[in-house]
Formats: structure tokens, C-alpha cells, sequence
């Protein structure tokens, strides 16, 4: 098979995959089981931050921030709060 079929049928694989599971989400799910998905991503992703924040102590990869190493941090927040971010 060329790489062009097989990258075509990943694409199509994955588009019905995603398809499936929004019809899955929004069609089949009642509202509680909907919540309750959510929470369960909510509890993965704190669980995630404390395991990287962890891990960035005990290996030292923290930037601190500090006015010395980001001199116009300030401007540039406030640019990207007037354009709307």
C-alpha cells in the first residue's frame, strides 16, 4: 500500500472515530453521565499539574519569574489584554 493510502485511511479512521464519539457524547449520554465525564477530566488534569509541578521541584526546570530575566513582562501582558487575550 503507498504512504498516500495509508495516511488517506488514517485520516478517514480518525474522522469516523472523532464523529463516533461526539454522536456517542451529545446523543447517548444523559446530562449526569456528562458532568461526570467532566469531572473526571477536571480530576486527570489537577492530577497532571501536581505530578508536573512535582516533578519540575525535584528536577529544578522552574523559570522563576523575576523582573530581572522578563524586563517589559508587564507591557507585554498588558498588549495582549488590549487585543483581546
Amino acid at each position: 500500500m503507498s504512504t498516500f493510502k495509508k495516511i488517506r485511511n488514517r485520516i478517514i479512521l480518525y474522522s469516523v472515530l472523532t464523529s463516533l464519539g461526539f454522536a456517542v457524547y451529545y446523543l447517548l449520554l444523559t446530562e449526569e453521565a456528562r458532568h461526570s465525564l467532566k469531572d473526571a477530566k477536571a480530576t486527570v488534569t489537577d492530577s497532571y499539574q501536581k505530578m508536573s509541578n512535582v516533578i519540575q521541584d525535584a528536577t529544578g526546570i522552574v523559570m522563576e519569574d523575576s523582573d530581572e530575566f522578563l524586563p517589559n513582562r508587564d507591557a507585554t501582558v498588558e498588549q495582549w489584554k488590549n487585543i483581546g487575550f
